[in-house]
């Protein structure tokens, strides 16, 4: 399904509009709302980085608002403005993912701390905050984190009991509206559908009140003033009718929304963009080719790949070298040629878990494969071999998050039996992913088994966002920590 966003303009009408009888018909649309939550993060942040500087330098020098205290508090309050104009809250929305808000709510603590941090660096006072800055900032994300979970669940739960509803009507064929339908009626979302306008029989499973065919759309708005949103499938027949129920909306602040159903395989997510003055439709949304999106994404794989990479992997290195060594004559680091963004290739790195062979780059480890030496298994069934992927990470080649890379000669094979396997090299390979947490992990052994993994990557693809990228590494963690991968061999 495809928004058409609209910018709001007043034509002339033969009813005038009268701006302050104009209810607010959502939180998400109040200025008050806005506002308040402004100041609400102003308080969040400033308590956050009293608390950590507290921490740091003990309650009563906390209690004397030392000058490098109050100049940062008073930069952090400022920098709020700036920050919640380029990531807004997105907690109050009807249809919002847990995952966009745990990456919208890191997005503005990582954007806060560069804020202060560079305004400190001006005013030279960059020395003398020591570490107290970056544990306020990850205060801050905790508490902002929290607060916005608990205030959306919250805001559910009433919705889900007849409160903050939005009012919605469907217009077109019944069958093009049946996922909208099904979604909207999730009465936790808060919407209620009032009805539906068309000709044709009603699918099985809708259960919703026919109101008449989209001639009667007109007068229907203008008696139900409590309509917020409208969902339409275009129809060629009906081309003056469609351009008529767009303006009313337009002019009385219902939201338009139609569904593009003129090809039968345009079913998916879709993005509107413009070629000049011309509208397009492209056939996914694809979030990291924002490149805002990208770039947060990168900083996280480079600060995360560059700490584990001179603390911890030293010691990690020379223990399992040794260990190696003993049990497999051979090199320690085991490269393998594999495709990465764009179908390009470049050498995964991986801890050797077999012994040297011929068949290395053509034949999947299976359960009981006798090319594994006894360590190297042990390696494989914890992950440990995967480490030095952090090097691919740290260079640009890998994500810590992303469709697992396929060797090159399985993805010339798939690519060639499954359809659309090669969206998946739309964004980096990744370390792990979200194929992997949902249990697609290890040996294929089917077609049908890799078409899952590839549908798991697709939609990685296309629902990107950095909560989501938080939520698999944990997933990953808790999955190695119980051995809950089954086929991690």
């Amino acid at each position: 399904m495809v928004v058409y966003k609209r910018n709001i303009t007043f034509a002339a009408t033969n009813q005038p509009i009268h701006f302050f009888a104009m209810k607010i018909k959502d939180l998400e649309d109040s200025r008050l709302v806005k506002m308040s939550i402004l100041v609400n993060d102003m308080i969040l942040l400033m308590i956050s980085y009293w608390c950590a500087f507290a921490l740091s330098y003990g309650i009563s020098e906390a209690l004397s608002f030392p000058y490098i205290l109050k100049i940062t508090l008073l930069i952090g309050a400022v920098a709020i403005i700036p920050t919640s104009y380029i990531a807004p809250p997105v907690f109050l929305k009807h249809i919002v993912h847990g995952d966009a808000i745990l990456g919208r709510s890191a997005y503005t603590a990582i954007l806060q701390f560069l804020f202060v941090l560079v305004a400190l660096g001006l005013l030279r006072s960059i020395n003398d905050i020591r570490g107290f800055l970056v544990w306020g900032t990850c205060l801050f994300f905790i508490v902002l984190y929290a607060e916005r979970f608990l205030i959306h669940d919250m805001l559910r739960r009433n919705r889900s009991k007849g409160h903050n509803l939005r009012y919605v009507v469907l217009v077109g064929h019944p069958w093009n509206l049946m996922d909208v339908y099904e979604t909207l009626n999730d009465h936790s979302l808060g919407f209620k559908v009032l009805g539906i306008f068309t000709r044709q029989k009603l699918p099985e499973g809708m259960d919703i009140k026919v109101l008449g065919n989209r001639t009667a759309v007109m007068d229907y708005l203008k008696l139900h003033t409590e309509v917020t949103d409208l969902y339409i499938v275009p129809d060629t027949d009906y081309v003056t009718e469609t351009e008529t129920i767009y303006r009313y909306c337009e002019d009385h602040m219902i939201r338009f929304y139609a569904l593009p159903v003129f090809l039968e395989f345009l079913t998916k997510r879709m993005e509107l963009s413009h070629l000049g003055n011309t509208m397009l439709l492209s056939v996914r949304n694809e979030p990291l080719q924002d490149p805002v999106n990208r770039g947060v994404k990168r900083l996280f794989d480079i600060l995360v790949s560059g700490v584990f990479l001179l603390t911890v992997f030293p010691l990690i290195y020379v223990i399992v070298g040794i260990v190696i060594k003993i049990q497999s004559p051979g090199p320690v680091i085991f490269k393998q040629k594999r495709n990465g963004l764009d179908g390009r290739e470049f050498y995964c790195l991986k801890f050797r878990s077999m012994h040297v062979n011929k068949d290395a780059d053509r034949v999947q480890a299976t359960k009981d494969d006798p090319r594994k030496f006894k360590f190297g298994d042990l390696m494989r069934r914890t992950n440990i071999d995967e480490l030095p992927q952090f090097i691919n990470v740290f260079k640009g080649d890998m994500s810590l998050v992303g469709p697992r890379p396929h060797m090159l000669f399985h993805t010339q094979e798939y690519s060639r039996l499954i359809r659309r396997y090669m969206v998946r090299h739309l964004v980096k390979p990744g370390i792990t992913g979200w194929a992997q947490v949902q249990g697609f992990r290890g040996e294929t052994k089917t077609v049908e088994q890799m078409e899952d993994r590839v549908k798991a990557d697709i939609w990685y693809v296309e629902n990107w966002t950095f909560g989501l990228d938080l939520r698999i590494m944990w997933k990953t963690v808790v999955n190695m920590l119980k051995h809950n991968e089954e086929n991690a061999y």
